[in-house]
């Protein structure tokens, strides 16, 4: 690594401890801010859209129950703030950047006019999970739309079914300053530096890191002190964070992935409601299983649908805003049911061409590796960048659809591993209306 990038690095350690507030006093399952500091610095690897970029004003948010949750680092560059990061600060919680956005507010920005609105001024900020905030003013919860309800005894976020293996992967966490460490160790400590140089590589910003969260699903139902939503599923209900009709607790990694696909290109999408009305409405039009699972060839036709469907739910009042563009989808695959292509190179070919003229596209592998995440069945994801080495190695950028790690970098030659073994990706074009 050179000595520039160390500097960087170690300039936004010095600069993270110039500005910090003061740490609230909270459970031991807390993280003291200064491991959440170093974690933040650690982590923006992953997040390439952020380069130059420096996290400040560490802000706590907390669960409904009161406990310390997160916090949220303003990032900045050139002066000028360019989107937000919230890391994890609970070790019921995995230890990483659990949520990143872009732009000049943030999410504690967009809950102090909350609370201008509601009149509140003694509250602290709420994170109930990815995209869904409010505020805690004593004894009650305020949620982004306004609605009050009883502050709960105990709270169980979705990203934190795995309490017991988080907390053993924050006790195994070696958080180091040295910048070298901080640049080239993941969260389980297996990832080692790369030191082959990056000789090509490109980025599709603006594209959202989804997770399905329903905040308001029917595993809350048990505790009458979180919001309720109205129960049935006629027609159009179950559209937006209302109970699904299917289990919610599966990963729909197709709805998810053309979900942020069309909020990509349709940016009025991009808000917490409709992030769960696309994704109830894509599993719909992709006919989508009770399990989660989803046949490739319905995929495309699914994106194709979507904006009859968008159109007829906003002349219905479901939806506030119309879309603003049609798609057309192309099917490649690979593998067992497709062309020969045993190095892989057919699809990054294909996939660097899409990125390059700044089109996101889904892919679909039975297997794929990469840093710190990896499957072994037919998934999904939302493919938004690539990059090559000298060493001849490719790496490709997805969304994973997964809330306990929304991005990686994958290894392109793991793709579709063993042989024979299918992969295919899906090509999106959209047209504006």
């Amino acid at each position: 690594m050179n000595w520039k990038s160390a500097l960087v690095l170690l300039l936004g350690i010095l600069l993270l401890g110039g500005i910090v507030t003061a740490a609230p006093v909270e459970k031991p399952e807390a993280v003291p801010l200064t491991t959440v500091k170093a974690l933040a610095v650690r982590e923006l690897h992953k997040f390439p859209e952020f380069n130059g970029a420096l996290p400040t004003n560490p802000t706590p948010l907390y669960f409904p129950d009161g406990r310390l949750a997160a916090y949220e680092f303003r990032m900045v560059k050139n002066g000028k703030t360019i989107g937000y990061i919230i890391v994890s600060a609970n070790r019921n919680l995995p230890p990483a950047i659990l949520e990143a956005g872009f732009g000049k507010k943030t999410p504690s920005d967009l809950m102090k006019e909350l609370a201008v609105k509601k009149g509140v001024k003694n509250y602290r900020f709420v994170y109930f999970s990815g995209l869904n905030y409010g505020l805690l003013a004593e004894d009650k919860v305020i949620d982004m739309k306004g609605k009050e309800y009883r502050k709960p005894n105990t709270y169980k976020p979705p990203v934190g079914d795995n309490g017991l293996q988080n907390s053993h992967k924050w006790l195994s966490l070696k958080l180091q300053t040295s910048a070298h460490t901080l640049m080239t160790t993941d969260i389980s400590g297996q990832y080692k530096p790369n030191i082959a140089t990056r000789i090509d590589w490109k980025m599709v910003s603006g594209v959202p890191r989804w997770a399905q969260y329903d905040p308001m699903n029917l595993s809350q139902e048990n505790d009458s002190h979180l919001p309720q939503p109205d129960v049935g599923y006629a027609g159009d209900d179950f559209i937006g964070p209302n109970p699904d009709y299917w289990d919610n607790k599966r990963n729909d990694c197709a709805p998810i992935s053309g979900a942020m696909l069309i909020a990509y290109y349709d940016k009025q999408y991009q808000t917490s409601w409709y992030r769960e009305a696309l994704i109830d409405v894509l599993h719909k039009l992709m006919e989508t299983d009770e399990n989660g699972m989803t046949k490739t060839p319905k995929i495309g036709p699914g994106i194709e649908k979507f904006y009859d469907e968008a159109m007829r739910l906003y002349r219905k009042g479901i939806f506030d805003k119309p879309p603003k563009y049609r798609y057309v989808t192309t099917f490649k695959s690979w593998g067992i049911d497709g062309e020969e292509d045993p190095n892989n190179d057919k699809l990054f070919n294909v996939i660097q061409s899409e990125i390059s003229n700044y089109r996101p596209v889904l892919l679909s592998s039975s297997n794929g590796d990469g840093i710190g995440f990896h499957w072994q069945w037919l998934h999904t994801t939302t493919v938004t960048g690539y990059s090559v080495y000298s060493n001849g190695d490719r790496y490709i950028f997805v969304h994973t659809t997964r809330a306990d790690l929304l991005a990686a970098w994958i290894l392109v030659d793991t793709l579709g591993k063993p042989r024979g073994s299918n992969y295919l990706i899906i090509l999106v074009h959209a047209y504006q209306t």
